[in-house]
């Protein structure tokens, strides 16, 4: 399955055997992807999903907003946890959320990062490790690629 992704996908941010465990067993692997993750006050919005014969394996989106907007997270029932190496991060059985501060080359920004996957036929620790380490690495390319400065 991993060996049909790109060398590099969603937004250049993950490697095929990054993503593969979420990915499962399936014929017809389809990516729908912007090349990059450089997201400002016109374009604030980014978009990866990877589908699996049909169905969603993986969906990671950005947004950038200005400083200020709170993050919206109904996670409460979801039993989120803390990522402690990531800003604001959180992780689910499900999915992971961070909501990171930038200070940009003109002004201050926030970027809320999302990924959603699950490992069919594993317990749901497995798949919050894979996920708490995808959005470790997902953060920190989104702050290579939107130039943030602490």
């Amino acid at each position: 399955m991993a060996s049909r992704l790109p060398e590099s996908t969603c937004f250049g941010a993950f490697t095929p055997s990054d993503l593969a465990p979420l990915l499962g067993r399936g014929d017809d692997v389809k990516v729908d992807s912007p090349a990059d993750l450089a997201l400002n006050s016109q374009r604030r919005a980014a978009t990866c999903n990877i589908y699996v014969d049909g169905k969603s394996g993986v969906l990671a989106w950005a947004k950038w907003q200005p400083v200020g907007q709170e993050f919206h997270w109904p996670l409460d029932d979801l039993n989120a946890e803390s990522i402690p190496a990531v800003e604001n991060g959180k992780v689910w059985d499900t999915g992971a959320a961070a909501g990171i501060s930038c200070q940009g080359s003109e002004e201050p920004f926030q970027l809320e990062l999302w990924l959603s996957g699950s490992i069919s036929g594993k317990k749901s620790t497995d798949t919050r490790v894979l996920l708490t380490g995808l959005m470790q690495k997902y953060a920190d390319y989104a702050k290579r690629q939107n130039q943030c400065r602490a």
